[in-house]
């Protein structure tokens, strides 16, 4: 059987062509005139989480299950010969992505051979802010370095005082100055922990996640909320920073107990498993795909039955100031996600109003020495 003439085109001497389409941004996919994919570029492969040889064959409705939208088009375009364009659609790829989608007649000699898909993402709000949020961790790391220093000078010169006050009075006083020096530095403490890059250890995740269930155990217990651990035993040690882990599985476990005090069923279910999942590998040197292969990943799942988050809030939740807590700083999610980052993770969120949250940690699995 003759290769699609897509294939034959891509696969010529002339291999820059294949090289160009290869590196653009935006995923292109060929289906046949059966709405079979015969060809994805690097960034569709990893838009869609997997590779060509497990993808090729599949109908768009295969690929897209959830965005039927998708295969509609594709085929109208299959029927009729044009193209249609889609703006800020949203795309359910394993995780909700919001793109622009245009859906091309792709001709042959003389006859329609198939359909061209291209999908460019647009850039999550939160993912935008990232580069600010860095610099915004690093302003506030030297402020707090800058400030914590003379606060050292003024608690020494407040114990002295305190032992040759002569009254009761300025006692009170020079006491009320220790206890908001002790204050200010335990706020400075945590803003450098939260700017610390991690130092990369071999650590235990259920370890991790255990310690954080100790420490939110009281608060567990108060709002009354059921915990159900799926802990897989044979999930290997991972490189990361175990007291910055610790600070994300915390906080997520703690808006999960926060957002069910409202609902009748209070249920947390943390799993750990291993999972293959698709991804491009670039040269540095080059910045050019290098190969194409499975990253390994330990992927942590937290799971409540809280009251769940407005389609139209999934994408600030990750932005630093943003909570909808009263007396919240907004900073905990987007600390967590840049501590995940840091790690070479990512977070994962699906929400729906009534049904509750599911976050997804992924850690790249990387051999640690002993």
């Amino acid at each position: 059987m003759p290769s699609p003439p897509a294939l034959l085109y891509l696969t010529t001497p002339m291999f820059s062509y294949e090289l160009l389409i290869n590196n653009l941004g935006e995923s292109v996919m060929l289906f046949d005139t059966k709405a079979r994919l015969v060809f994805v570029n690097k960034a569709g492969e990893e838009f869609l989480g997997k590779g060509l040889k497990e993808l090729k064959d599949k109908k768009a409705g295969e690929l897209f299950p959830e965005s039927r939208v998708i295969s509609s088009l594709i085929k109208k375009t299959l029927d009729e010969g044009r193209f249609f364009d889609l703006r800020e659609t949203a795309v359910d790829v394993g995780r909700n992505a919001n793109a622009d989608i245009r859906v091309t007649p792709y001709y042959g000699a003389d006859r329609l051979e198939g359909a061209v898909l291209s999908i460019r993402e647009n850039l999550e709000l939160s993912e935008k802010e990232d580069y600010q949020f860095d610099s915004l961790l690093y302003l506030i790391g030297s402020v707090a370095h800058e400030i914590k220093n003379p606060l050292s000078g003024i608690k020494g010169a407040a114990q002295i005082l305190k032992k040759t006050a002569k009254d009761a009075g300025e006692g009170e006083c020079i006491s009320m100055i220790l206890k908001e020096t002790e204050r200010l530095n335990s706020v400075l403490s945590s803003y450098l922990t939260m700017t610390r890059k991690p130092v990369f250890n071999s650590v235990n995740v259920h370890e991790v996640l255990e310690h954080a269930f100790k420490i939110m155990g009281a608060a567990i217990k108060e709002k009354k909320v059921q915990t159900v651990r799926f802990y897989d035993p044979s999930l290997p040690m991972i490189s990361g920073d175990e007291s910055k882990l610790l600070q994300v599985f915390i906080n997520l476990i703690k808006n999960s107990v926060e957002a069910m005090s409202s609902s009748k069923v209070r249920k947390l279910e943390v799993s750990t498993s291993l999972s293959n999942e698709y991804m491009v590998i670039y040269s540095e040197q080059k910045g050019l795909p290098q190969e194409s292969k499975k990253q390994r990943w330990v992927v942590v799942r937290l799971k409540d039955t809280g009251r769940g988050i407005p389609a139209g809030e999934i994408k600030k939740v990750f932005l630093p100031y943003y909570t909808d807590k009263e007396g919240g700083s907004g900073f905990g999610l987007a600390v967590s996600k840049k501590i995940i980052k840091d790690h070479g993770g990512l977070l994962k969120l699906k929400s729906e109003i009534g049904e509750g949250t599911s976050m997804n940690v992924y850690l790249p699995f990387r051999e640690t020495k002993a």
